[in-house]
Order: C-alpha cells, then sequence, then structure tokens
C-alpha cells in the first residue's frame, strides 16, 4: 500500500526525497497527509511519565507519542492551565519592533508585519518552552501584501523533532517524510530551544498527577467516611422484616426518615475528627504552588492573600522570567523566521532584525549601571594606586610604632 504526495509514492516504514525538479510541482501541504487519529481519553499514573520519558530518549528511536499524550491530559487542570495562559499572554501582549543594523526603529516594516499570522507565530513560539518544540505550517503567502493567510500548527504527536520527520500515521514506526532540506518548500518553519528538549510540562506533569492523586483519594475519604453511618439494632428474626430495614438504612440519605417497630433502636454514627481533609488540601497547595514556581517564579500575586513585600520580589522575578522569554521568542525569529520570509519574497533586508523595546530599554539600563559601577571604582584604584609620599607614614607604619610606645610604656612602669 502506497500513497502520494507532492507527486513521490511513499510506501509504509518508507520516506521520499523531493527532487529539485519535482519541487516546483508542489502543490499540498504537509497537514493534507496527516492522517490523524483518535485520542482516547485515559488516565495516566505516576509510571507512565516515566515509561513516556524513556520511550522519548531513545536515542535510537526517539518517540514522544505517549509524553504528548500525558501533556494534553495535565492542562485539563484549570490552575496549569491559567498558569500556562499568563505567561504566553505577557509575551504575546508586549510591543515589538523590527529594527535596522543601527538598532534603530524601521516604523514602516514593523506596521507592515503587525498582523494576526504574526502574532499567531509569536504565540507558537512562546509554547516552545512547555512542550519543547513547536513545527509552524505557512500557507497562501502574500509577500506583496506582507500576509500569511493560514498559520497551522503541526500536531505535535505527528511531528519528530529528533529526526526532522513527519509521521504520517502519528507512529514513529510508520510511515513519515522526511523534511530535512526541504522545509523551506513545504512552507514548515521549526521552532525549539534543542532538539532533545522534552519541556516544562514533562516537570510539570508529576505535580500534577500526584495532585489528582490527593483529589480522588479526598473524594473517596468524603464516600466513605463523610456521610453519616446508620446503625440499626433490630428486635427481629424476620427475613422479610430485616430486608426492609436494610432497604430504608440504603435509602435514608434521600428519603430522610426510616420507619421502625417498637424494640428497634437506630444510631447515627458520625465521624469525628480535626479536618481530615487537610492532608490532602495541603498536598494539592504543594503542588500548585510547585507548579507555579516553575512556570512564573511566584505564588504569592497568584492567591488571595500574599504579603505586599514577597509579592513584590516575586513579581520582579516574574518579569525576570519574562525578559528572558521575550529574548528567546526575539532569537527564535531573527534565525528561523525572517530568513524563510526573505527566502517567500518578503522585502525585509538583510541586517534588519525583530526584538522587543523592553529588552532593549533593560539591557541599556544595565551597561549604564555598568558603566557607573566602573566609574565609581576607577578613582578608588587610582588613589591606592599612587605612590606614596616621603613624609607620609602607611597605617602599617603607624601600628607598629604605635605597639612600640606601648612596650616601652609597659617596662617604665614596671622595672
Amino acid at each position: 500500500m502506497s500513497i502520494t504526495i507532492f507527486g513521490y509514492s511513499i510506501g509504509k516504514n518508507k520516506t521520499g526525497q523531493i527532487s529539485a525538479s519535482k519541487r516546483q510541482r508542489v502543490n499540498r501541504r504537509a497537514t493534507d497527509v496527516i492522517k490523524r487519529q483518535y485520542r482516547r481519553e485515559v488516565s495516566f499514573q505516576i509510571s507512565d511519565i516515566k515509561l513516556a520519558e524513556q520511550l522519548a530518549l531513545n536515542p535510537d528511536n526517539p518517540n514522544r507519542r505517549r509524553l504528548i499524550d500525558i501533556y494534553r491530559y495535565i492542562l485539563k487542570d484549570l490552575r496549569l492551565r491559567g498558569q500556562v495562559r499568563d505567561a504566553i499572554m505577557k509575551i504575546t501582549g508586549e510591543p515589538w519592533m523590527i529594527y535596522d543594523e543601527n538598532e534603530q526603529p524601521a516604523e514602516y516594516l514593523s506596521a507592515m508585519l503587525r498582523k494576526r499570522w504574526m502574532a499567531q507565530t509569536i504565540k507558537h513560539i512562546a509554547g516552545v518552552e512547555f512542550w519543547g518544540y513547536q513545527v509552524i505550517e505557512y500557507d497562501r503567502i502574500q509577500p506583496q501584501e506582507w500576509n500569511i493567510d493560514v498559520v497551522t500548527l503541526l500536531p505535535h504527536e505527528h511531528i519528530s523533532i529528533e529526526k526532522g520527520w513527519i509521521l504520517i500515521d502519528g507512529e514513529i514506526n510508520g510511515s513519515y517524510i522526511d523534511y530535512n532540506g526541504i522545509s523551506q518548500d513545504l512552507d514548515l518553519v521549526e521552532f525549539y530551544d534543542t532538539r532533545e528538549d522534552l519541556g516544562m510540562l514533562n516537570n510539570i506533569a508529576y505535580n500534577t498527577i500526584w495532585k489528582y492523586y490527593a483529589r480522588s483519594d479526598w473524594s473517596r475519604m468524603n464516600e466513605k467516611f463523610g456521610m453519616p453511618i446508620i446503625g440499626i439494632e433490630a428486635d427481629t428474626n424476620n427475613d422479610d422484616e430485616l430486608d426492609r430495614l436494610e432497604t430504608q438504612a440504603a435509602n435514608f440519605g434521600s428519603d430522610g426518615y426510616i420507619i421502625t417497630q417498637k424494640g428497634d433502636a437506630m444510631q447515627i454514627i458520625e465521624r469525628k475528627g480535626q479536618r481530615p481533609h487537610d492532608t490532602f488540601m495541603d498536598n494539592i497547595k504543594l503542588c500548585n504552588e510547585e507548579n507555579e514556581i516553575g512556570i512564573n517564579g511566584q505564588v504569592g500575586t497568584s492567591s488571595e492573600k500574599s504579603f505586599v513585600g514577597a509579592a513584590e520580589v516575586q513579581e520582579r522575578k516574574f518579569e525576570d522570567i519574562t525578559l528572558s522569554r521575550l529574548d528567546f521568542v526575539a532569537n527564535e525569529i531573527n534565525d528561523k523566521l525572517l530568513p524563510y520570509l526573505r527566502a517567500k519574497g518578503f522585502a525585509i533586508p538583510d541586517g534588519y532584525s525583530f526584538n522587543y523595546p523592553t529588552i532593549i530599554a533593560e539591557r541599556k539600563k544595565k551597561l549604564a549601571q555598568t558603566t557607573a559601577k566602573e566609574a565609581w571604582k576607577a578613582p578608588k584604584q587610582h588613589e591606592e594606586n599612587q605612590p606614596q609620599a616621603s613624609g607620609d607614614k602607611s597605617k602599617a607604619e603607624e601600628d607598629s610604632e604605635n605597639e612600640q610606645a606601648d612596650i616601652k610604656s609597659t617596662k617604665k612602669s614596671n622595672p
């Protein structure tokens, strides 16, 4: 069985290379040949994360399929999803500019590129930190209008970033297309830090699943001990009477009453304890805080109660993390996106670059602080390096003379 893509026949477990003559006839998108699979909704355990890591880090045949499924599973947690959303929104909401070789803003180019497709691209690049990689496909490119109509993020399970393959069936051992060397012809752009990076969601998965454990155990405890237990001492041996009492006791929660006969004794046994749910709540809070610190470096500002001083410190840390993320986005656009746009006919001069005014201002601020420190140290070092005048005595010489005077004074007082 074989399929045809870009004028080339590809069979099971085989790949095809596109020749230079055939590249001119490429008129289909890579997403057209991806066979999306049904996703089964299953629950994952800690042991599943460890197995998924082993599969993903296999040096000969890396397979991230199970890891990607776990990432989607944990992102159903709204607390985690909100933290990831905040981190990405902080990046997508930051103003950016195109700068010339002299680091002067190019207002016209910036305005022409400030389109919806660029905002989508920045959002996807911001997600690299969490997923490990993002591969974007561009379609209906219009360089004269400075526009790209369609920006598609390829499903992570259909990409082997380590090998540079499009996995047609989403399986590493299935059919694939090797896009190494022809990514521009397929209008694909890869974004990643390193090809082996599994993304921050890998570490976050542990705390999120531990949190799921706590919620599940808490619900189980409430089911067993949250409702009072009814004990009935029946004054009868009749099976029908006992069955009737059993049915009434089972329905006590919905009916709200039980009818017994004279001689039957009923007792409601309630659980007595000091806040038994605290164990589960503390575990949930700890998992939330671990994830919040890992993602945005803060917990105080995302909680209802926080000390002002601690909140300010954590907010500054969040800003530092955001600056680092902005720097990563700028580097990815300059190194990967702008060369692709130039190759597609966008009139972006060589030497022009993408950057954030915030980063440039922060860099200038730190340079000014460094220069001021060096200027303050220079006179002091100059004074220390100056030769000592002949009539002046050093502190060491003065201390030595004072010590000798003390000795002489002691000898005179004790002949």
